[in-house]
């Protein structure tokens, strides 16, 4: 069984860039980025982008939460996932896409934590 990931370069870039900007850790942006992918919708096309970035521990990214991290995508996904499609695979497209979401709401908002947590009504 795998444990660990890496994001794509994209990802990591934009990690960063919030790190550093806003003291964001990874961990939290990661839990961030795919509760933004659920909420747009989004659904895993099997392509996946770059390992270049971030190498992530799968404790760290779902922590005690990986259940319900796991029902929630295969909710969204409407289909069972075996542990193998779901870590790395499944996890790291959410995280990846979640990040690109995450840099939009970024970008157009003044203030990121207020703005979180109107979307966090949302999520």
């Amino acid at each position: 069984m795998v444990f660990k990931l890496k994001t794509s370069k994209k990802t990591m870039d934009i990690f960063k860039h919030i790190e550093i900007r806003e003291h964001l850790q990874p961990y939290i942006l990661v839990k961030i980025a795919i509760a933004l992918s659920l909420n747009a919708g989004y659904h895993f096309d099997g392509v996946l982008e770059d390992n270049a970035g971030l190498e992530l521990n799968r404790q760290t990214i779902t922590n005690e939460y990986d259940v319900l991290f796991k029902a929630m995508i295969q909710i969204n996904e409407d289909k069972h996932l075996t542990e193998e499609e779901y870590f790395p695979s499944y996890i790291k497209a959410y995280i990846d896409k979640g990040a690109e979401l995450l840099e939009q709401e970024y970008r157009y908002s003044s203030d990121i934590y207020t703005h979180l947590l109107d979307l966090d009504m949302s999520i």
